[in-house]
């Protein structure tokens, strides 16, 4: 399936967001990267062809490692997705042209351990691991509902669910920073162990870009630090949604007060800012689903 061939709506340039994250951020070995797809990932035997090469911006400017240990920098690579891979990725059709077109995006922190999904690649004398699954899909999928993967770690199932529940045409799912922060061992440290230019360097080349490329109607924030974030480097330009982070299995994806929380959060920012106009049977499906 081509990108064009997807009733995006709007302005919406997918094929400047996969340069983006095909060839700016880690390179894929595609020879029309505008155009490169799912289906083509699938065609791959569900991996990405990686080329020799990725985004090493922050390591020139050296401000790549942890502020509290240097044995931490950066290293596992993600990349955005959207809807449109997401419904590509799935077992069966679904109809999306009656679909709300406005753009949302879901922005979470960083990429945390590796979980099988990376490569290392050596380039220019870095050896960083770029995403060599397509990041928050990984495979084919089934179609599922809001909250069936409200859980912890399959925070692209909860976007999948979401698009599907909430009928999202233009959805887009990222990270505030796309590197995690890992030592050797594997282990990651959270957003706040990155340097405030390392961020800043990040939404400059790469935010900030697939912001103006997707021009949401509204953005969630996954977490605080996500919101604060974005508030200091966007300021009040776009609306912005927060989301409890669900890396807090204690309070989060076991209870159901938080499947309850995310579904009315979502909803409500989705009504306020018209991209979801009629929202009854939306109500009237959290009421029977709550």
């Amino acid at each position: 399936m081509e990108p064009e061939t997807i009733d995006l709506g709007g302005n919406m340039d997918l094929g400047s967001l996969r340069e983006l994250n095909f060839s700016a951020l880690i390179k894929v070995d595609f020879p029309n990267i505008g155009g490169y797809t799912f289906d083509d990932y699938r065609k791959n035997g569900y991996k990405h062809m990686l080329g020799l090469g990725y985004c090493i911006s922050c390591e020139e400017r050296s401000i790549n490692q942890a502020t509290d240990d240097p044995n931490y920098s950066l290293t596992n690579i993600s990349h955005g997705s959207h809807t449109a891979d997401f419904l590509e990725s799935l077992k069966q059709h679904v109809d999306s042209s009656s679909w709300h077109k406005d753009p949302v995006m879901f922005i979470y922190e960083t990429p945390s351990i590796d979980y099988g999904i990376y490569e290392e690649i050596e380039f220019a004398g870095h050896f960083k691991h770029p995403s060599k699954d397509w990041y928050w899909i990984h495979e084919d999928q089934e179609q599922v509902s809001y909250p069936q993967k409200f859980k912890g770690g399959e925070y692209g199932g909860f976007v999948l669910s979401a698009i599907l529940t909430f009928q999202l045409a233009n959805a887009y799912i990222t990270n505030l920073v796309k590197c995690g922060m890992n030592n050797q061992e594997g282990k990651s440290k959270g957003i706040r162990y990155y340097k405030d230019e390392c961020v800043r360097n990040c939404y400059e080349i790469f935010l900030s870009r697939e912001i103006e490329i997707v021009n949401p109607k509204v953005i969630f924030a996954v977490g605080s630090a996500v919101e604060r974030w974005l508030k200091h480097l966007v300021g009040d330009k776009y609306f912005i949604q927060q989301l409890p982070h669900p890396a807090g299995r204690r309070r989060g994806f076991r209870d159901e007060y938080y499947k309850v929380l995310y579904f009315w959060l979502v909803l409500r920012a989705l009504h306020k800012t018209g991209v979801v106009q009629k929202s009854e049977n939306f109500a009237e499906m959290f009421l029977n689903k709550f």
